[in-house]
C-alpha cells in the first residue's frame, strides 16, 4: 500500500514499549521520512511522530519496527474530556485524516462504522471511557450517517502520549503489519513479536553476511534476518520448534542442536541473534546441558536462577565462539547479563517490555 499524501500531514506509529527510541531511528534513517515532534508513552505502547518528506512515498511495510501507524487528526493539552473531544476531532483534521486513509485503503462511503479507543495515563481528571465517550458524540455530530460498531470501518484513536498532552489518529494498518505480511504457517506459544525481532536483527548491524539464532523458537528471527538481506539459519534444542520453524520459514536451513554446543566451527558467522529462553521457557530438566530439575520452595527457585544464569554464560560463551571477530551477539534475557564474557564486551542494551514482562535486549561486540 502506498499513496502521495495529498498535503504534508503528520503520522505517528505505536511500537512494543522500550522499541519507541529504536524505532525513531528507523524513522531517521528512511530516505522518505523524517522525525516529528518527540514522541511518547501512553500506557501501553511507545509512540512515535513522523512526516513524508515531500515528493516521497509512505510504505507501512517499510517500517519494520512499528505495530500500528496513524495518520494524525489533531492534538491537544488539558482540559476536560468534551473540550479535548472537541479539539481532537475537529472537522479538518478529520476530512484531512480521511482523505489520506481512502487513499491508502480505497474503501470509503457516506455510511461508515467506526470505533474509538482512548488510552489516558492518568485517570484523575476524568476516566478514558468518558473522553471515548465524547469522542463518539463529536463525531456522530459532524457525521450523522456512521455508527458505532467493534469491528469497525474505521479506527479513531485518541492517547496521552505525555502528562495532560494528546493526539488522536486514523488507524491506517491492520493486523498485517503486525504479522509483518500474514499469519504464519504454525502458531507456538510465546513466539517473539515481529516488532523485537526485526530491531534485534537491525542492532546486529548491516547485511549482507551469515547470521545464526541459536534459540530459534517459530523462527521469527530468522525471517526477520533473511527479509533484512542476511544468510540467516537457526536451530533450537527443542524438536517441536525446529519443526515449527521449518513450516513458517520454508527453505531457511533450520535443525536440531544445543545453543551450550553449536555444530558450527569457529567465527563461522557474522552475527548471533537470538531471544534466549527465560521464565517459563526456560526448563532446567529439558538436557543434561540446562541443569538439574530445581527443588521446590525458595532453594529451588534460587537454584533455577542459578542455573538459567550458568546456563545464559554458557550460551553467551558458544554464540562468541561461532562469531568472528568484530561481529555482534544480540540477545533477548531479562538480567542480570555480564557486561563481559569470553570474546564479547557489552555496547548497548535495550530495555523492553514483551506482554508485559520486563526484558532487555543486550548487544555484545565480538572482541
Amino acid at each position: 500500500m502506498a499513496t502521495d499524501p495529498p498535503v504534508r500531514v503528520s503520522f505517528f506509529a505505536a511500537t512494543v514499549p522500550g522499541l519507541g527510541p529504536l524505532l525513531r531511528d528507523e524513522v531517521a534513517a528512511h530516505p522518505d521520512l523524517e522525525p516529528g515532534d518527540e514522541g511518547g508513552f501512553d500506557g501501553r505502547a511507545d509512540l512515535v511522530f513522523f512526516r513524508v518528506r515531500r515528493g516521497a512515498r509512505l510504505r507501512l511495510d517499510g517500517l519494520r519496527l512499528a505495530e500500528d501507524v496513524f495518520v494524525t487528526i489533531s492534538g491537544a493539552r488539558g482540559g476536560s474530556a468534551d473540550r479535548l473531544a472537541a479539539s481532537l476531532v475537529t472537522k479538518a483534521g478529520l476530512e484531512r485524516a480521511l482523505s489520506v486513509r481512502a487513499a491508502y485503503v480505497r474503501h470509503l462511503s457516506p455510511a461508515m462504522t467506526f470505533r474509538v479507543i482512548t488510552r489516558v495515563v492518568d485517570e484523575s481528571r476524568f476516566k478514558r471511557t468518558e473522553l471515548r465517550g465524547a469522542i463518539e458524540r463529536a463525531i456522530g455530530a459532524s457525521r450523522p450517517r456512521w455508527r458505532i460498531a467493534d469491528p469497525a470501518d474505521l479506527e479513531v484513536w485518541a492517547v496521552e502520549h505525555r502528562r495532560a498532552r494528546f493526539v488522536s489518529g486514523l488507524r491506517l494498518s491492520d493486523q498485517r503489519l503486525r504479522r509483518h505480511g500474514g499469519k504464519r504457517a504454525s502458531e507456538r506459544h510465546g513466539a517473539l513479536r515481529p516488532v523485537a525481532a526485526a530491531a534485534m536483527v537491525r542492532l546486529a548491524g548491516a547485511p549482507p553476511g551469515r547470521l545464526l539464532d541459536p534459540c530459534c523458537g517459530s523462527g521469527t528471527i530468522v525471517q526477520e534476518a533473511l527479509a533484512a538481506g542476511w544468510d540467516a539459519q537457526g536451530s533450537d534444542l527443542d524438536q517441536e520448534a525446529v519443526d515449527v520453524a521449518r513450516a513458517n520459514v520454508a527453505g531457511a536451513v533450520i535443525r536440531r542442536a544445543d545453543a551450550l554446543s553449536l555444530p558450527h566451527p569457529d567465527s563461522a558467522f557474522d552475527a548471533v541473534v537470538t531471544n534466549l529462553p527465560f521464565g517459563r521457557q526456560f526448563r532446567p530438566d529439558a538436557a543434561r546441558s540446562r541443569g538439574a530439575p530445581a527443588a521446590p520452595g525458595h532453594a529451588g527457585r534460587r537454584s533455577a536462577a542459578s542455573g538459567h544464569a550458568a546456563w545464559v554464560r554458557g550460551a553467551l560463551r558458544e554464540a562468541a565462539r561461532v562469531t568472528r571477530p568484530g561481529g555482534r551477539v544480540v540477545v533477548l534475557v531479562p538480567p542480570p547479563v555480564p557486561g563481559r564474557a569470553d570474546g564479547l564486551t557489552l555496547s548497548a542494551s535495550h530495555p523492553v517490555e514483551l506482554r508485559g514482562v520486563p526484558a532487555r535486549i543486550w548487544v555484545f561486540d565480538r572482541s
